[in-house]
């Protein structure tokens, strides 16, 4: 399963093909296994990642990095959602978009304050946890 990852900072490293690259925060790759590349590459980097255990692979802009694990912001996905909780995050969508929308709809969330992602996580789990307890009647206690 594919993990996807963001940069937490900014990310520069040295290719000798195209000098020194470098990503902003914010951008978007995934997490990929050894096993998964060529094996000159699985060797170089198993290698790396031998010497720097704290190091993750990742598909960055096309090229495959270790990076460390501070400058990544990791996502996993719930595994194994039941249809209540599914349709607990579906319910969750309207409260969160009349949020987003009362702050304006058109900024990143990276120009949002620490309150205002707060508020918005508070948004976010308070919808989906009265979907759940309001939908759920299998709850054995």
């Amino acid at each position: 399963m594919s993990i996807p990852v963001w940069t937490r900072q900014p990310t520069t490293w040295h290719d000798p093909k195209c000098g020194f690259s470098s990503l902003p925060p914010g951008v978007k790759g995934r997490r990929v296994a050894l096993d998964e590349l060529p094996e000159r590459e699985r060797t170089i980097f198993s290698k790396i990642l031998q010497r720097s255990p704290d190091l993750i692979l990742i598909l960055l802009a096309g090229h495959i990095r270790a990076l460390s694990k501070e400058k990544l912001l990791g996502v996993t996905s719930m595994t194994d959602a039941t249809d209540l909780e599914r349709a607990a995050m579906a319910a969750a969508l309207a409260p969160l978009g009349e949020y987003v929308g009362s702050i304006g709809m058109n900024r990143p969330m990276a120009d949002y304050s620490k309150q205002e992602v707060l508020v918005l996580v508070e948004v976010i789990i308070t919808a989906y946890q009265h979907y759940f307890n309001t939908h759920n009647d299998d709850i054995p206690f």
